[in-house]
């Protein structure tokens, strides 16, 4: 009897935080969505590096050794030119629970097209004392003019 009250307590349990998580993870979609979409137009539009660091998170800092990489990086974006057509990324939010608490990150892709190419891009966010900040920004141009330039990404 006490341990079929146990297990009817721990389904119930589990239903709840199932429900509480597909709530919750609804809701983080739909503004790491929005978050994702901003960065990327305000990122690509003109190629400015502040826009990019404006946004960045401590960890996607972390990785910019040198200001003169990032540098590099953002002028070798710019050969692309201005951003012309932008129609929304797919992607999703995931809350990741482990031994160091609860991490909540996003990862989205658009596909973008410039004055001089199109291109797909990845941005990798975390949510960290209740913002979005940028993990990770990748683009990758459906072709490059120069090979040596299909390297760069952060």
């Amino acid at each position: 009897m006490i341990f079929g009250g146990l297990c009817a307590a721990i389904v119930l349990l589990l239903i709840i935080a199932v429900a509480f998580i597909a709530y919750t993870g609804r809701g983080l979609d739909k503004e790491s969505k929005t978050y994702a979409d901003a960065a990327v137009v305000a990122i690509a539009s003109q190629w400015n590096e502040q826009d990019l660091t404006d946004r960045a998170s401590p960890q996607f800092m972390a990785t910019v050794k040198d200001p003169a990489d990032l540098d590099r990086v953002v002028g070798v974006w710019r050969t692309l030119g201005p951003l012309k057509k932008y129609d929304g990324s797919k992607g999703e939010a995931n809350i990741n629970l482990g031994p160091h608490g609860r991490t909540i990150t996003a990862v989205y892709v658009p596909r973008v097209e410039f004055d001089q190419n199109s291109a797909r891009i990845k941005i990798s966010l975390i949510k960290s004392d209740g913002a979005w900040k940028i993990l990770g920004f990748y683009v990758a141009p459906d072709s490059f003019p120069n090979p040596a330039a299909a390297k760069p990404n952060i």
